[in-house]
């Protein structure tokens, strides 16, 4: 049981599986649309915290408690953000999900948390951390921005050239669907060789704080020029993936003039399943992001 409102390569682990998707649909709010009793039954039902807020999961329990359905909670936007109550985004079910490469500059790097209370005995052993990262670009970024002096300049030149290039090999500056992802996964696993150092490393206080700071000038400026944010509230345990916002053509210009100034990718989020596309409403078509990775 699936969130409508999802990137179409999470169906390729269920596609390996075996597994079939069945949806609910969801808000403007991006909170289910449908109550849990008119969902149909499945075994597993996903619970997904968009762009790092966290979704309520009064639902997905109240599912759970009805069909036995076992409840994922998908937090590859949120790494270091935390509920109302304090709780990490993540670790509120049985079993969650994290994207590490989404909150840090590396090459690769994901998580899996399960809970105590669930059997474990299935789980494969962990691989060695023996690769060189899928996508070794984002190494080079991370370098050229901390060069001294430089390094914002060299970074963003090297962005500009990346995406000019792309656009003249396949006429769009942001990289083209892949019409296989909804069927198989672009490499087999082999985890990062630099993965547990890079989180040792890592400054989380810090890395919230500007998070949050990036959000409220985001949300300011998105304000002055007629921004609709999807999240309008950030509670004081949350650690924003983006900001994500709705807008017409001069929104989205003003926007992207902005992220660009402030060093920011803006994308629109997310390349919907095939399933979704031809039904899918205006709010799931019309949601772009300020990502805040650095």
């Amino acid at each position: 049981m699936l969130p409508e409102y999802i990137c179409r390569d999470v169906l390729a682990c269920l596609h390996l599986l075996g597994a079939l998707p069945c949806w609910f649909s969801v808000d403007t709010d991006l909170t289910p649309a449908t109550p849990p009793s008119d969902w149909p039954k499945a075994d597993v039902v996903l619970a997904v915290n968009y762009f790092g807020f966290p979704q309520d999961l009064r639902p997905f329990r109240s599912y759970a408690q009805r069909t036995g359905a076992v409840v994922i909670e998908d937090n590859a936007h949120g790494y270091l953000s935390r509920d109302e109550n304090g709780q990490w985004l993540g670790c509120r079910t049985n079993i969650g999900i994290f994207s590490l490469r989404k909150t840090l500059r590396i090459p690769d790097g994901a998580a899996l948390w399960v809970s105590k209370t669930h059997a474990i005995e299935g789980l494969m052993v962990q691989s060695a951390f023996k690769g060189k990262g899928i996508y070794p670009a984002q190494l080079v970024k991370a370098h050229l921005r901390g060069l001294p002096v430089v390094g914002e300049l060299a970074y963003q030149l090297s962005t500009r050239l990346a995406r000019a290039f792309r656009k003249w090999r396949t006429g769009s500056y942001i990289p083209m669907a892949d019409p296989t992802s909804e069927q198989s996964l672009p490499l087999p696993a082999n985890p990062w060789v630099g993965l547990l150092k890079a989180i040792a490393l890592f400054e989380e206080p810090k890395e919230i704080m500007r998070r949050r700071m990036a959000f409220a000038q985001c949300a300011e400026f998105g304000d002055s020029v007629g921004a609709t944010p999807v999240f309008s509230i950030l509670h004081t345990h949350c650690a924003p993936y983006a900001y994500a916002f709705r807008g017409d053509s001069a929104v989205f210009d003003e926007m992207q003039t902005y992220a660009t100034r402030q060093g920011f990718d803006l994308v629109s989020w997310p390349d919907l399943p095939t399933e979704i596309v031809q039904k899918a409403p205006k709010h799931y078509r019309n949601v772009f992001l300020v990502n805040f990775l650095w």
